[in-house]
């Protein structure tokens, strides 16, 4: 096995991580909004009043993490907590009408942004490579959170 950071997964998986996120930063600025609160608004609107629990879950977070990170989207106005009517202990998470707004807004933004990466990272390859890596991705998502098998 090489020990070369160009045969390293883990160096290139890296690089490209951080160009995206780049990307990704930029593109969101102007609206306010970081990446992380992108894919948390985004599992909002596809269901709307989750646990921060399986807010973190979705968006691969740690619990304080993502209290952080819905102190900062709440200050924003973009989500509100609500006490759980069946759980007193439990909050819910909803996005505001500012919310709904932002995430309407940044459809389109979304959709330049996507297209942009594909066009810098995967200009050579074809849309079947394309769709055989974002599968090979998920499934290596999928992998490392499985146990480990001794």
């Amino acid at each position: 096995m090489s020990w070369k950071k160009e045969d390293s997964l883990c160096f290139n998986l890296g690089v490209a991580m951080r160009r995206i996120s780049r990307i990704y930063a930029e593109g969101l600025s102007p609206y306010e909004v970081t990446p992380p609160q992108l894919f948390m608004l985004s599992c909002l609107e596809c269901r709307d009043g989750q646990k921060p629990s399986e807010l973190a879950e979705q968006v691969h977070l740690d619990a304080s993490s993502m209290t952080g990170l819905l102190d900062r989207t709440e200050k924003a106005n973009l989500i509100r907590r609500i006490r759980d009517p069946d759980d007193r202990r439990a909050l819910r998470i909803y996005l505001t009408p500012q919310g709904e707004e932002t995430v309407a807004k940044l459809r389109p933004v979304v959709e330049q942004l996507q297209q942009k990466v594909h066009e810098l990272f995967f200009a050579e390859s074809s849309e079947q490579q394309i769709a055989d890596f974002l599968q090979i991705l998920r499934n290596a998502g999928i992998g490392c959170e499985r146990p480990n098998e001794a």
